[in-house]
C-alpha cells in the first residue's frame, strides 16, 4: 500500500501578511501581491491584505482593480476612515468625483483630523463642479 504524504500546513495569517510586508519593503512588489492575494484568499476577512492589494495595484497604475480590493477592505472595517479614503481616492482617480467626495466625507466623519481627506474632499468638489457647469 503506498503512503500518502500530508499536506504542508499552511503558514498563519499574521506570518503571511509580515512576509507581504517585507516583499514589499525590498520592492518586490509582483511577490507581494501573491504574498496578500494568497492571504485574502485564505483569509477573505483581512481587511489590512485586501489594501495592501489595492496599494499595489494603484502604484502599477491598475486603478479599476485598486478601487475593488480598497473597496473590499472598507466592507471589511466600515469605522476605518484610512480605508474609506484609500477607496474614495480611487474613485477619484477614475474621475468618479461625486462618488469620491462622499467618500472623503464618510472617512472625515470617522477622523475628523484626517488632512489629507479634507483637502481631497475640497479637490472632489471643485471637480464635480466644473464637470455640472
Amino acid at each position: 500500500m503506498a503512503k500518502t504524504r500530508a499536506a504542508p500546513p499552511a503558514p498563519r495569517p499574521g506570518l503571511m501578511f509580515r512576509f507581504g510586508r517585507f516583499l514589499t519593503a525590498f520592492k518586490l512588489k509582483g511577490l507581494a501581491l501573491r504574498a496578500f492575494r494568497g492571504l485574502a484568499r485564505r483569509d477573505p476577512c483581512n481587511s489590512e491584505a485586501w489594501s495592501c492589494i489595492g496599494f499595489i495595484l494603484a502604484e502599477r497604475r491598475q486603478f479599476g482593480e485598486a478601487l475593488a480590493a480598497f473597496e473590499q477592505a472598507r466592507a471589511l472595517a466600515p469605522e476605518d476612515a484610512a480605508a474609506q479614503f484609500n477607496a474614495a481616492f480611487m474613485l477619484q482617480r477614475l474621475g468618479r468625483d461625486g462618488e469620491a467626495a462622499a467618500g472623503f466625507r464618510r472617512a472625515l466623519a470617522l477622523d475628523p483630523g484626517l488632512e489629507r481627506a479634507r483637502a481631497a474632499l475640497e479637490r472632489s468638489e471643485a471637480q464635480a463642479d466644473l464637470a455640472a457647469r
